[in-house]
């Protein structure tokens, strides 16, 4: 009686959705959030300094955009506590005019509040 039996085929989004979630590499799977922050004005600066507030933030890159089409990459790759900063960054070319600056980053504060970012730039 069980010998006759065929095995049973599974509906077609199943095997589909097998499929996928098996061809997925980390590359895929985004663990980080991208935020961009846009200055206003035409207002030249030579270092900028990212503080956080109210729950830690694990910072993975951040990319500076000059108006002139420039950029400068900066590696932080690290965990920053609330009420903590990053290093001073100095900007290479020296005064420049910040046109945005984007942020990679991670929040770490298990769904107890939301962190505050602030940049500072002299």
């Amino acid at each position: 009686m069980g010998r006759d039996r065929k095995p049973r085929r599974q509906p077609a989004g199943d095997r589909s959705s097998r499929r996928r979630a098996a061809e997925l590499t980390p590359r895929d799977i985004r663990a980080y959030d991208v935020d961009v922050v846009n200055l206003p004005g035409n207002r030249l600066f030579s270092r900028v300094k990212v503080c956080v507030y109210d729950n830690p933030v694990h910072f993975y890159d951040f990319d500076i955009f000059f108006r002139n089409g420039g950029h400068q990459d900066v590696s932080v790759r690290s965990r920053i506590d609330a009420g903590e900063c990053t290093r001073v960054i100095d900007l290479k070319g020296g005064r420049r005019s910040i046109d945005r600056i984007k942020f990679k980053y991670e929040e770490t504060s298990w769904f107890i509040g939301r962190a505050t970012v602030r940049i500072f730039a002299e």
